[in-house]
């Protein structure tokens, strides 16, 4: 069969390798799109996490964890899984004509509504991503939030926080690409802030309004309840590090900050305004159970719109076209590979 195949930095190459098989507890799915995920990309610049995002081969390994397609095999200890079943999937080696998965019932297989196509279900993982991280900050209504990183996780922060608590009060997201941030404008967001062009710490006050620190009153902090921090550390952007900016960006003592981007290396921080206003600091990973299934049904109702976050579709043909693309942040905000 035909799969991308990943050696090393900025090395992905298409070729032929061996169809594969199943163990009992698993199925063979039939891969009809898988996009490229943020952690995909430091894999592909750096050559970080590859042993987390690749089915391993001899020599090398086959990316892609979001994927969509159609089941064909099926392990004897499956049950609820038929052949020809349609199914969001998260696994390793997506980026292939055929992916084996172990089944983690109601994680990691998640059938598919008819009214769903392919492509959305490819968002589906990272779609869960995000309902989990807006989750985390508890929001409530008449909150304001600052979403950092209109991306594809970023993105679906705002469409959660749109769809599930629709009194909040102002929604500002931040990111360097102008066409990203158009897209958090069209999906809901009441501000857009180019970090490339203005301080957000000097804006984003001016937006939403200040109040004194509790314990220092002649210091202000801004009206920000949540920030969402999608952009973790990257090594190559000029631009100050996002979770400092958001400690300086917190309420005070109620402030929450969610922090679901990767870090590419380790960062020095100023920790004692995050003290000195008692802002809560919330580690975001991944999903849990049944946040997939609930994001499933956000597609299938409507009340998210994935298909208007593809932005580019590639053969298997093209992977190394599809990862720079990817990795271009001006034009793309999700891009699919379709074996």
């Amino acid at each position: 069969m035909k799969a991308a195949v990943f050696y090393g930095s900025r090395d992905v190459r298409t070729e032929e390798v061996e169809k594969p098989g199943i163990e009992d507890n698993a199925i063979l799915v039939n891969v009809k799109a898988c996009g490229i995920c943020g952690s995909d990309l430091h894999m592909y610049k750096l050559g970080l996490f590859n042993e987390m995002l690749c089915r391993p081969l001899e020599q090398g390994g086959i990316p892609g964890h979001e994927f969509s397609g159609e089941v064909v095999e099926v392990g004897s200890q499956v049950e609820g899984i038929e052949v020809g079943d349609r199914v969001a999937t998260v696994s390793m080696g997506g980026m292939s004509e055929y992916a084996p998965v172990t089944v983690i019932p109601g994680f990691n297989v998640i059938k598919m509504p008819p009214e769903v196509s392919f492509e959305e279900a490819a968002t589906l993982e990272p779609l869960a991503n995000s309902l989990h991280a807006a989750m985390r900050g508890n929001p409530v209504q008449g909150e304001n939030a600052v979403v950092f990183g209109a991306g594809i996780i970023g993105l679906g922060v705002v469409q959660c926080l749109k769809a599930l608590v629709p009194d909040f009060n102002k929604i500002i997201a931040v990111d360097v690409s102008d066409n990203r941030l158009s897209m958090a404008k069209k999906l809901g967001a009441d501000e857009i802030i180019n970090a490339s062009a203005e301080d957000p710490c000097e804006k984003i006050p001016k937006i939403v309004g200040s109040a004194p620190v509790m314990f220092q009153p002649t210091e202000q902090a801004p009206a920000v309840d949540i920030v969402y921090d999608c952009v973790g550390y990257i090594k190559d952007r000029p631009e100050p590090q996002v979770i400092q900016q958001a400690i300086s960006l917190a309420r005070d003592f109620t402030g929450r900050i969610v922090v679901h981007g990767i870090f590419e290396e380790n960062v020095s921080l100023d920790l004692l305004p995050m003290i000195v206003k008692q802002v809560d600091i919330l580690g975001s990973y991944g999903f849990m159970p049944p946040e997939p299934e609930q994001a499933m049904e956000l597609i299938r109702s409507k009340a998210v719109d994935r298909l208007g976050l593809i932005s580019h579709e590639f053969s298997l043909d093209q992977a190394k076209e599809a990862f720079e693309m990817q990795c271009n942040v001006n034009d793309s905000v999700k891009v699919l590979i379709k074996p």
